[in-house]
């Protein structure tokens, strides 16, 4: 929704992205929407109010491409200043269940190899970085750590 990204861009935001592996392909989406639209990248979106950067990673991938998917680790992380402060983490994910199929703000969802992502026109570097390294064979990843929070409510920590 248009909408929603004013709501965010208010000084700072925190967003996520989902690389979605399945063999050796990663799921990649089409933006429709005004903000990048024609842009091929991994799903994601911004963190809402009340849910981990985890859980808003699997509600993202699930709005946007219809799969289900769990989280890995953590894959890596972009920070940014320009007229905002903008933070993106990125997970590795693996699909549970659910075939590609576009949903909100997104007119097509499939899973692409390394080659046919290099043969897109529009691919944002970031994107084409985050394929390589979740498509690689090493990938450093930060893994979830069970960890008590004595104040009670969702808690995540990852560990390298």
């Amino acid at each position: 929704m248009a909408t929603d990204f004013q709501q965010y861009n208010q000084g700072y935001n925190v967003g996520v992205g989902g690389a979605v592996v399945r063999g050796r392909s990663i799921l990649f989406v089409r933006r429709s929407s005004n903000y990048g639209r024609g842009n091929w990248q991994i799903p994601g979106g911004f963190v809402d109010r009340g849910e981990t950067l985890d859980a808003a990673v699997v509600r993202e991938v699930r709005e946007e491409a219809g799969v289900e998917a769990s989280v890995q680790g953590v894959l890596a992380v972009r920070t940014r200043w320009d007229d905002t402060n903008s933070t993106y983490v990125v997970f590795l994910m693996r699909p549970e269940h659910g075939d590609p199929a576009p949903g909100d703000e997104v007119d097509r969802a499939e899973y692409l190899t390394m080659s046919e992502i290099d043969e897109l026109d529009q691919v944002p570097e970031i994107n084409r970085a985050i394929a390589a390294r979740a498509l690689g064979v090493s990938r450093n990843l930060l893994y979830p750590a069970e960890v008590e929070n004595p104040r009670g409510g969702e808690y995540r920590l990852f560990l390298g």
